[in-house]
């Protein structure tokens, strides 16, 4: 998800990328073609890219371990600039580029925030999802094995 910046005009410019899950590096979970959306605003010094982006997930339910799919929803903003500003130098979405550099790459942060949006908890939200129970022997029985253990005790 290359934009070539070299004879970018400013102000608003939108653009419409689509890539395969796999060929973003995206683990076996997802599938199928990731869509990103990117609005980039250019000034004199600097552009700030707007990004959303989806992509379908599988996963299995923890409460029900059924598979289920769900779409994946992020969005995020960065910072490219060809200034070096001090204040933003360790920020993850602030990147600075060479006076002669004209691609921008958003590739790998959308990869780390589709991958940041993935919920801890999968829950299929089906009507019938229940954690599944599962019938205890509640037999007071003691092994016999252990029988001997309660005479140490006393």
């Amino acid at each position: 998800m290359q934009i070539n910046i070299s004879n970018l005009s400013e102000g608003t410019h939108s653009y419409d990328e689509a890539e395969e899950a796999r060929s973003l590096g995206l683990n076996e979970n997802f599938t199928g073609q990731v869509t990103v959306h990117i609005t980039l605003e250019k000034s004199l010094n600097q552009i700030l890219a707007s990004v959303s982006a989806s992509v379908k997930g599988i996963f299995i339910c923890d409460r029900c371990a059924r598979e289920y799919d769900s779409i994946i929803n992020t969005s995020f903003h960065s910072v490219y600039s060809w200034e070096n500003d001090e204040e933003r130098g360790d920020d993850d979405d602030y990147f600075l580029l060479l006076h002669d550099q004209n691609i921008i790459d958003v590739s790998e942060s959308v990869k780390e925030y589709l991958l940041l949006a993935v919920p801890l908890k999968h829950i299929c939200g089906r009507k019938d999802c229940s954690i599944p129970t599962y019938e205890t022997n509640d037999d007071d029985s003691i092994d016999p094995r252990w029988e001997k253990l309660k005479i140490l005790k006393r």
